[in-house]
């Protein structure tokens, strides 16, 4: 499928830009709505705190004014040894009464608060599904993307960071158990057999001479793996328990390879191999850049896998944390900005933004999205939709 303008020029991103503005315009008027309600429900369970301040210092200061009237009737009596006792008790009695509705009050206040933060917590999670629908499919152009993967019990878990224009990041978790490669654990051999790693100087039998000695990890699991760009740093290890023998490689995949490799021992500490020259001068570096060539392009063909949207940050802010979703729906509104200027300048129309697609066999159909529907939609959130429709200038 080909994608052209209105006026049967090339359109340079060939994608069906149309039907993702209206899937953006119709995300942001559902998602300013939860937002603006959780905006509501934290101005009201401040208010209720702050009901509860008020009441319960009342209580306090009418404790103490009553008992500071008490405490002078004792002291003008002729008969403060006779009704002293009585006063005591009266003060006990209010102060019980007192405290126990402070409680009963505070209770009810605090029951409120929660199903508040209850109907917080659902709004947010409507929210990130609204996002993750929106976001899985990289609807603004990506920057960068860093791998997280680690072992557990029967394979791994994982998530990527997938970095976007003008600060937006997402974080996904990745779906391995999908991935016939990925789905139990995997040792290095399964990406390159044969690679052996110095480890240690050793004497050899009968010589006095000290030699690397080159341990295979052939058979060592992948525990650790951090991939951000061309930079990989790696973990296989001995066995799955804490204490195993294991290797460190941190990796440097550019024009010029570099790795850095860090042994440990059964319960020992972790000691770079570079401090040692005879260890360091012993790596086989074409051997190890293969190994770490195949775990990028294992690593990287888990993208597709990418599911469940853990959340969003905005300029490294968690967005559902500090209720910023209104502000990164400005940020992508502006990142699609240009594309819409473009669209409106090769639209035949004034009334309309167009495009057209064409398929293998040259039939042409026309795109419309409405200016005036946009508009509409975008007046249900008032002035938030006022807004996202300045920085798109789609009208």
């Amino acid at each position: 499928m080909r994608f052209l303008y209105g006026d049967s020029t090339e359109f340079q991103m060939q994608i069906d830009f149309l039907r993702l503005l209206n899937n953006f315009i119709e995300t942001s008027v559902k998602t300013v709505k939860f937002e603006n309600a959780v905006f509501d429900l934290k101005e009201t369970i401040m208010d209720r705190k702050k009901l509860n301040n008020s009441v319960t210092q009342e209580m306090d200061n009418f404790i103490l004014t009553v008992e500071n009237a008490i405490d002078g009737a004792v002291s003008s009596s002729k008969e403060q040894e006779t009704i002293s006792k009585y006063a005591d008790q009266s003060k006990e009695f209010l102060r019980k009464f007192i405290e126990e509705g402070k409680t009963k009050f505070t209770d009810q206040i605090f029951k409120e608060i929660a199903q508040l933060e209850t109907k917080i917590e659902e709004a947010d999670e409507e929210n990130r599904k609204l996002l993750e629908s929106f976001f899985i499919y990289d609807p603004i152009p990506v920057t960068s993307k860093k791998y997280i993967i680690k072992a557990v019990e029967k394979g791994y878990s994982a998530n990527i960071q997938v970095g976007c224009e003008d600060g937006i990041s997402c974080l996904f978790d990745l779906a391995l158990s999908e991935s016939p490669f990925w789905k139990g654990h995997v040792r290095a051999r399964d990406f390159v057999k044969g690679i052996e790693i110095p480890a240690r100087m050793k004497k050899p039998f009968l010589k006095n001479d000290l030699v690397p000695d080159n341990v295979s990890i052939d058979d060592f699991l992948l525990s650790d793996l951090i991939l951000s760009d061309k930079d990989l740093e790696v973990v296989f290890k001995k066995r799955s328990d804490i204490m195993s023998e294991q290797f460190r490689l941190k990796m440097i995949l550019k024009e010029e390879f570099s790795v850095e490799v860090s042994h440990t021992e059964e319960n020992g500490v972790e000691k770079s191999i570079s401090a040692v020259p005879e260890l360091n001068n012993e790596l086989n570096m074409l051997r190890l850049q293969e190994l770490g060539e195949k775990i990028v392009e294992k690593t990287n063909n888990l993208y597709p896998k990418k599911q469940k949207l853990e959340t969003i940050f905005l300029n490294e802010k968690d967005v559902f944390e500090e209720n910023l979703v209104f502000e990164l729906l400005l940020k992508v509104a502006g990142i699609f900005a240009p594309t819409v200027a473009e669209i409106k300048k090769h639209s035949p129309s004034g009334e309309e933004l167009s495009l057209k697609s064409e398929d293998e066999h040259g039939t042409r159909h026309e795109i419309y999205l409405k200016k005036s529907e946009v508009k509409d939609k975008l007046s249900v959130i008032e002035e938030k939709g006022q807004k996202l429709l300045e920085v798109l200038d789609i009208i």
